[in-house]
């Protein structure tokens, strides 16, 4: 609706500016906003402390960003980080918990319940006030949150993650590969605010790539795009190999890595390539080398950034894309 946009992005407001702003009466605004408060997904904010004016100053009125929460969580081999924010997107708690890369997908399943129920307990916030859980994983992602194709956690190929984890809260549960949401992650939150078109690629014990596209994270026909590592004539799954062993110098890294960046490049033409993963903490000891050789490689030079947001930006993408669900039931966008 209308009025809940309003507030919800140019909040505090008076009832004036509410139908201004929404384009509505003032009665039909006032209405709004009762229903609003009613249903508590707005409340009247603070009292203005701008300059004192004649009369009694006009109320003011607010989102409530804490009329529900959100949860995000990423499952990856070695790790299980899950994290909780209110509607506004302000992050309450996170919790991580470090698993065995060779876990069952049963165990795999209970340890991210476990770890969704710590992060819940840790910020206060009871599950049964979670309108969305956001949950981000390796592998192919089908749009029914089904992992078609993962060959790094093992049995987790088949795995439908709405239907495993729909016990938890009562809001819905949508899924996505995690390098794509790293990349709405940094979009959202970290080096990729205010720029749409974004190649994320996660460099650690395995290399992926994901791809936003006018903001929003681009999946192809079948879920699979930026899954270039697949191409072992790219060199990036032999690249991951060389990492987990320690047998790569700094050079032959490079090299490797700029090959399977300058070909998403010279396809997707993006404004900012960023690194995330276990390599950008190596900083400008890895980044200015890769500038330097993807300027050989690309037909123009491409902005290349290391991630600001360590290992939480999978999880961050995540609770973007629960609260991406929460707007879209809220503001009947359909």
């Amino acid at each position: 609706m209308a009025v809940l946009r309003v507030l919800h992005v140019a909040g505090p407001l008076t009832l004036t500016e509410v139908a201004a702003r929404a384009t509505v009466s003032r009665p039909t605004a006032e209405d709004a906003v009762a229903d609003l408060l009613n249903r508590g997904l707005v409340r009247e904010s603070a009292p203005y402390e701008g300059p004192r004016v004649v009369g009694r100053p006009a109320r003011r009125y607010e989102f409530n960003a804490d009329a529900g929460y959100a949860l995000g969580i990423d499952v990856g081999a070695h790790k299980i980080l899950a994290v909780v924010s209110d509607l506004g997107g302000d992050v309450r708690a996170t919790f991580r918990t470090d698993v065995d890369p060779e876990l069952a997908a049963p165990d795999r399943l209970a340890a991210m319940r476990a770890a969704l129920r710590a992060v819940a307990a840790e910020a206060g916030v009871n599950l049964s006030d979670v309108r969305a859980l956001g949950v981000g994983t390796s592998g192919i992602v089908d749009p029914t949150g089904k992992v078609t194709l993962s060959g790094h956690l093992p049995g987790w190929t088949g795995t439908h993650l709405p239907t495993e984890l729909s016990g938890i809260v009562p809001g819905r549960v949508v899924v996505a590969n995690d390098s794509n949401l790293a990349a709405l992650g940094e979009h959202w939150r970290g080096v990729a605010r205010g720029v749409d078109d974004v190649v994320y690629v996660l460099a650690g014990r395995r290399i992926s790539a994901g791809i936003l596209l006018g903001g929003r994270v681009h999946t192809g026909r079948h879920g699979a795009a930026g899954e270039i590592g697949i191409m072992r004539s790219m060199g990036w799954y032999d690249t991951a190999r060389l990492l987990r062993d320690g047998h790569a110098s700094s050079e032959e890294l490079v090299n490797r890595l700029a090959a399977g960046v300058a070909a998403t490049v010279l396809t997707i033409d993006p404004e900012v390539v960023i690194i995330g993963g276990g390599l950008s903490q190596a900083g400008d000891a890895l980044i200015e080398p890769l500038r330097i050789k993807l300027a050989d490689l690309c037909l123009y030079p491409v902005k290349v950034e290391a991630s600001t947001l360590a290992d939480r930006s999978v999880a961050l993408g995540a609770i973007r894309l629960a609260l991406d669900e929460v707007e879209r039931e809220l503001f009947d966008l359909g």
